[in-house]
């Protein structure tokens, strides 16, 4: 299972934020997509979404390194605005491409992760200028590997992953809340996995859209994310395989940059800086090799790619 998420100065970006009409939205993996601010009922398509697709330097989840190699990342999103002011649904899929061998022998390599999601959102205004509100969005995730060699199913003697077989699916229910606001824009994303070890992670953070000009938005970040003693459990350090309570695990420091070329197209960069904080899972990474979780202690990760919408 997945999991479940990413030197500053490299360019990239899986969680582009970018304006759709009158939306503003987040992405970034599992680190599901935010909904800043919905659209509005009024002059608001009844059908909208967007997407992004670019090259990162890796594959990062929640401040750990999956991969510490050259990967493809990309996102779709379709919504449809509910009536009365009721918020949005719609459906969205991300998919992973290693560009390396590092992880064929477990995972593939083209296309080898598809990680479909069903989703809700509404904003929830405080005021009639509506600058200040509560956004809220709640999503199923499925992670599915389409070429998947098999897994450790031993792990405290009970088989938690389907051992030997060619697809492996497992399921994330997430919460995402965002204090919308003109100034320091604080939130907190809840990833709880429901399927296979009932493990949460909690993500809090703040960040600052800046418009540097009239297409360019760029928008700094720092997130702290905590893992609870069963998501350790399910996502170990490389060279860590006993039990570890919960803590806060690791933090990240990260700028997006987006420029919208026209009115349904932009491009976007993203850079990350991320520290293991936890001790233990420090200890470990330095144990830590291959294509396994957070073997790297400190790095730093990014990507450009293209963002569109409709």
């Amino acid at each position: 299972m997945k999991k479940l998420i990413v030197s500053c100065i490299a360019i990239a970006a899986f969680a582009p934020v970018f304006a759709v009409d009158d939306v503003a939205v987040a992405d970034e993996k599992g680190e599901e997509t935010v909904a800043v601010e919905e659209a509005e009922d009024t002059g608001a398509p009844l059908f909208w979404g967007f997407g992004n697709y670019g090259i990162y330097s890796g594959y990062q989840l929640y401040g750990a390194l999956l991969n510490s190699e050259p990967t493809l990342q990309g996102y779709i999103e379709a919504n449809v605005n509910i009536p009365a002011n009721l918020g949005y649904v719609g459906v969205g899929l991300w998919s992973n491409t290693d560009l390396t061998d590092k992880r064929r022998d477990l995972y593939g390599k083209a296309f080898n992760e598809w990680d479909p999601n069903v989703h809700y959102g509404k904003t929830f205004w405080f005021d009639d200028e509506e600058k200040w509100g509560l956004a809220y969005r709640t999503s199923v995730v499925w992670y599915y590997y389409p070429h998947h060699r098999g897994h450790d199913h031993n792990t405290h003697g009970k088989d938690h992953f389907q051992f030997g077989r060619k697809t492996m699916t497992t399921m994330d229910w997430n919460h995402s809340f965002e204090l919308v606001n003109p100034y320091v824009i604080p939130f907190v994303n809840w990833v709880h996995e429901y399927h296979e070890n009932k493990a949460n992670l909690w993500e809090m953070g703040a960040k600052k859209p800046l418009a540097v000009c009239e297409n360019l938005t760029l928008t700094p970040s720092m997130t702290w994310t905590y893992r609870s003693h069963r998501y350790n459990w399910c996502f170990p350090t490389a060279g860590w395989t006993e039990t570890h309570g919960s803590g806060f695990a690791s933090v990240k420091l990260g700028l997006d940059a987006n420029y919208q070329l026209t009115d349904h197209i932009g491009v976007f960069a993203k850079i990350y800086y991320c520290h293991i904080y936890d001790k233990s899972l420090r200890a470990a990474a330095e144990h830590g090799s291959g294509g396994d979780y957070s073997q790297y202690k400190d790095f730093a990760w990014g990507g450009v790619g293209l963002t569109f919408n409709f």
